[in-house]
């Protein structure tokens, strides 16, 4: 069913700051624009707008305020569910921008010009998703509030300051390196967006409300890409083809999967945003459905994988050969654990969620890694983690900052804090 919505603009001030980001962060913008027909006939042509959809309900539907009209203007929310909405519009935003920055890294190593436009169509969604939130803050005049300031403006200024390294959330601080990247992060990273914005559709404030349908339409996009791709590279390492083989596909997985599962903030919290009737789910609730449906992307792959040795085999058979594989640690039928892609355990590399799991030595398959009875010290987990993360990734500054809290964490006892989507 189409998704009906209006089309409106921001103020001229912050359309123009927006246009100027993207002629900094984003100047692939107009070569998409000339290209847009060759490359997505019959769709309409990308625009810069906010897109204004239909609520699902005109009362809050869930939380402490459940059945009361839904709220408009952002002056009546009171006390902390002001500024929980603020954060959450605040790192929504921040995921957009940053994941342009993002993809715009390894651009030029997509393997067709069909792979190039398609990562430039996701960029620019991202974009219009950023204006979409600029949208929330701005045409509001009620986010000024006396005695707390222009909350908007502010958090408008900054989020156009923010750059790779100083996003919200850890995800969008990690540099891409190549086309694997643009594969993984669109299959695991924009799935965990679709659970937020599927979730924000009751959101308690309309206009937030309003704003998910036509963004959780786009995004869709970036998920069918990210599935596609991760699927056709591991048919081609499986072929011994392309340019990335299965250890490298295995190792990208590796590096996001974490970073994913702490998106969704703690797993042991979220009732605050319930409450305030910004979501339907808990962290954890929310956390699990997405482990599942990962699960069965990485199955989907690895039932593609089994058919190019068996290409007779059926879906149902190579995905009972799979587990049977993957129980028993064992080749069957000449497809042996290592030919397979492996979701990492939810408790491997974490640096956000519950105490048990931060900074804690677990391995892929989420057990704790021992030397002589005791867990690992930290210089032998970041060995570890060597032999199992993209080797260029060890240099980034995103890799340099874990260590450095991995290390701080196990002489002080305590972890830093740091942001989650949804608290």
């Amino acid at each position: 069913m189409a998704i009906r919505y209006t089309v409106t603009t921001i103020s001229p001030k912050y359309h123009q700051a927006i246009l100027e980001w993207q002629r900094r962060n984003f100047p692939e913008l107009q070569l998409l624009l000339t290209y847009w027909e060759k490359y997505f006939p019959g769709l309409p042509k990308f625009q810069l707008v906010a897109k204004v959809g239909e609520l699902r309900s005109d009362v809050i539907e869930v939380g402490k305020y459940a059945g009361q009209p839904k709220i408009e203007r952002a002056a009546e929310m009171a006390g902390n569910m002001f500024y929980t909405a603020r954060r959450i519009i605040r790192a929504q935003c921040s995921t957009e921008f940053g994941s342009i920055e993002q993809h715009r890294m390894s651009l030029d190593t997509a393997p067709t010009d069909e792979a190039r436009f398609e990562i430039l169509r996701i960029m620019a969604e991202e974009l219009r998703h950023a204006y979409q939130m600029f949208w929330v803050l701005d045409h509001d005049p009620t986010w000024k509030r006396p005695g707390h300031g222009d909350v908007a403006a502010e958090t408008i200024e900054e989020l156009l300051s923010m750059r790779t390294g100083t996003h919200v959330l850890d995800a969008f601080n990690i540099e891409f390196r190549d086309f694997l990247d643009n594969a993984v992060y669109t299959a695991i990273i924009d799935l965990v967006g679709k659970y937020q914005l599927d979730m924000m559709q009751i959101f308690s404030y309309a206009p937030m409300a309003r704003s998910m349908p036509p963004m959780l339409g786009e995004e869709g996009f970036h998920m069918g890409f990210g599935r596609r791709a991760l699927k056709e590279l591991a048919v081609a390492a499986t072929r011994g083809q392309g340019n990335y083989s299965m250890e490298d596909i295995q190792r990208a997985i590796n590096k996001w999967y974490p970073r994913g599962l702490e998106m969704f903030g703690n797993e042991r919290s979220g009732e605050t945003a319930v409450a305030f009737g910004f979501k339907p789910k808990t962290n954890g609730q929310a956390q699990a459905e997405y482990i599942a449906e990962v699960e069965g992307i990485i199955e989907g792959v690895n039932i593609a994988i089994v058919r190019v040795h068996h290409p007779t085999m059926s879906p149902d058979e190579a995905r009972s050969l799979i587990r049977e594989v993957q129980r028993s640690g064992e080749a069957r039928r000449g497809i042996r654990p290592e030919d397979l892609l492996l979701l990492p355990d939810h408790r491997f590399f974490r640096r956000r969620g519950p105490e048990e799991y931060v900074f804690q030595p677990y391995d892929l398959r989420g057990n704790v890694l021992t030397e002589g009875g005791r867990p690992i010290a930290p210089e032998k987990y970041l060995e570890y983690l060597a032999r199992v993360l993209p080797e260029p990734y060890l240099a980034s500054e995103d890799f340099r900052r874990y260590a450095e809290q991995l290390k701080a964490y196990h002489a002080r006892g305590a972890s830093e804090t740091a942001p989650f989507w949804i608290a």
